[in-house]
């Protein structure tokens, strides 16, 4: 009966986490579209309600193009396995209601965002192009670049709350949340996470200028909404990291919600501000700055434990 409640909850998370991706589209092309004093989409049925089931409509009706020298079951399987892992991510969702708290759900979350990069590595190799492959090596050495920051930002997090479980994070900022004296670790995160998710100003990947889409350029169809639907779930994902490690909310709560959005929103409305960083610039900025600087933190950090400064 317990197993039967469990998959019975995760059914509902994982609905409602892909409803959500659609609408979150919808919610991004109109932000877009007022920043550039435009309407976006308004067309499709009450103020464009239904466009996002349009898109993915005829996303899913699509020809799907195959290569002549791709490797086929690779091609074929790579951008789902991308929607799996990041389906993988909302695992460690602190269920309360049904004590399922995974104790160790950092370190799991950890595991998942590196194996990402693999994936991006077979969905390049596998459709043999230069211009896939190109948009890989920019992407990965990014990725591979900012996740060793994210996860040193992340340790010096952990050193505070003495835990690696997600939900314990609620219970350590009961009376001060970590956004008011960690505000330099919520910058550099903040940083870490738009370059680990590829979103502007740090969508070196996709430069349309140089790389016409990276290396997701010969996927279409099926592909393309497996691929698109991963990067907005991992947005969502991290709205939620970002919200409970930074202001402590309680997962029951509905103002965890509006949180959510309004780091959903962050991430659209750097994208309609910014313009796009220089590529050796955004490696300069992480392993001259925000590296060194995480790392200086977690000795300190580190030292204070040691000293028993911190209980």
């Amino acid at each position: 009966m317990y197993m039967m409640i469990m998959f019975i909850n995760f059914l509902i998370l994982f609905m409602l986490v892909f409803m959500s991706v659609a609408f979150f589209t919808l919610f991004e092309r109109k932000i877009l579209g007022y920043i550039q004093l435009r309407k976006g989409p308004n067309k499709f049925f009450l103020k464009g309600v239904f466009q996002p089931m349009g898109d993915g409509l005829k996303l899913f009706f699509k020809e799907m193009n195959y290569l002549f020298n791709m490797n086929f079951f690779v091609f074929l399987f790579s951008p789902l396995l991308s929607l799996l892992i990041s389906i993988f991510f909302w695992f460690i969702y602190p269920f309360l209601g049904v004590n399922f708290i995974m104790s160790f759900s950092l370190i799991f979350m950890f595991c998942c965002s590196s194996l990402m990069v693999y994936i991006y590595l077979l969905m390049s190799w596998s459709s043999n192009s230069n211009y896939s492959v190109l948009g890989m090596i920019r992407f990965i050495s990014q990725m591979i670049s900012y996740e060793v920051s994210m996860m040193l930002i992340i340790i010096n997090l952990i050193f505070m709350v003495n835990s690696f479980n997600l939900s314990d994070f609620y219970i350590y900022q009961l009376n001060i949340k970590f956004f008011f004296f960690l505000f330099m670790l919520f910058i550099m995160l903040l940083i870490s996470f738009l370059a680990e998710m590829n979103r502007s100003p740090f969508d070196f990947s996709e430069g349309e200028s140089e790389l016409v889409s990276g290396f997701n350029i010969e996927f279409s169809s099926m592909s393309f909404i497996f691929i698109f639907m991963s990067e907005y779930m991992s947005i969502m994902f991290m709205g939620l990291m970002f919200c409970e490690m930074f202001f402590g909310v309680m997962i029951n709560k509905f103002y965890l919600n509006i949180l959510i959005l309004f780091f959903m929103f962050l991430v659209i409305w750097l994208r309609g501000v910014l313009p796009r960083f220089r590529y050796d610039k955004l490696m300069f900025l992480v392993w001259k700055l925000i590296l060194p600087l995480s790392l200086f933190l977690f000795m300190f950090n580190y030292s204070m434990k040691l000293f028993n400064l911190y209980h």
